[in-house]
């Protein structure tokens, strides 16, 4: 049962990613994945491009404390990623030898996000097509070791705010004045912990960043959060119920994070 915790009537989001690592599987598998793509995926996702591999960071909780500090595998991952994308560009799936993941963009300036049960639906169906090719095709069978759901938010002006200056007026951040230097504009990171019972299990990482719009060059907001962790079992319920959980600290961080106005904005009904 999938609970939607926040609502938006107009959602700020451009970006979704919802991945996993995973061992168990033939590190050479760049044939494979390509025979994958051609069988599989190449009526919706007709548009292949090769990408530099992704190393999946691991998030580790040490006895004694938590630390933000994370292990970057370089010796594995190396073979080059797999964009398979489909015809307009705002759907994307990433392959890799050790590492898959489904994405949803904004690309053109009609594009919509299509809501939480869908991406989970559309990871669910392709990672499990993908477990299943592989295991019938001798590759190994994927155990998933790392999960990680991420969120991209551009936050435009509107009521609330104007300038990049105004960044209390957009995150409920206190920010110290000083009055002989006013601010000009903020970035922030911080890192959330996920616990059950009191223990971590995993990790919400929040970047905020002040940006210009491309075309328009007017200012923005980016909001990115990545929840990021182990999931309880190895195989794709275990990583669908990270994911679920990652998805609703998002939320509830994302609306703890911003201010009632901008909430107002967005048409957020909680």
């Amino acid at each position: 049962m999938i609970e939607t915790i926040v609502s938006f009537a107009e959602p700020p989001v451009v970006e979704v990613v919802a991945g996993v690592a995973f061992d168990g599987v033939d590190p050479e598998l760049g044939p494979l994945l390509a025979a994958f793509w051609k069988e599989h995926l190449r009526s919706a996702f007709p548009v292949l491009e090769q990408q530099p591999p992704y190393s999946p960071p691991v998030e580790h909780f040490p006895l004694g404390g938590a630390s933000s500090r994370l292990s970057l595998n370089l010796d594995t991952f190396l073979t080059p990623r797999i964009w398979a994308k489909s015809g307009d560009g705002d759907r994307v799936l990433q392959l890799q030898p050790g590492y898959f993941a489904c994405n949803w963009r904004k690309v053109g300036a009609g594009g919509e996000y299509d809501r939480w049960p869908r991406r989970r639906s559309d990871f669910a169906h392709y990672f499990s097509l993908l477990s299943e090719f592989l295991a019938t095709e001798g590759g190994g069978e994927p155990k998933v070791t790392q999960c990680e759901v991420t969120y991209v938010n551009h936050i435009r002006p509107g009521e609330p705010w104007a300038d990049l200056s105004d960044f209390g007026n957009v995150f409920a951040i206190s920010i110290k004045p000083a009055e002989s230097y006013p601010l000009e504009q903020a970035s922030i990171q911080a890192e959330y912990l996920m616990l059950d019972q009191g223990e971590p299990y995993g990790r919400v990482h929040v970047k905020v960043l002040p940006a210009l719009d491309r075309i328009g060059k007017t200012p923005l907001y980016v909001l990115e959060l990545t929840a990021r962790g182990a999931p309880r079992s190895g195989g794709a319920a275990g990583a669908l119920t990270f994911l679920d959980k990652g998805r609703e600290a998002i939320d509830q961080l994302f609306v703890n994070l911003t201010t009632r106005a901008m909430h107002l904005e967005w048409g957020v009904q909680e």
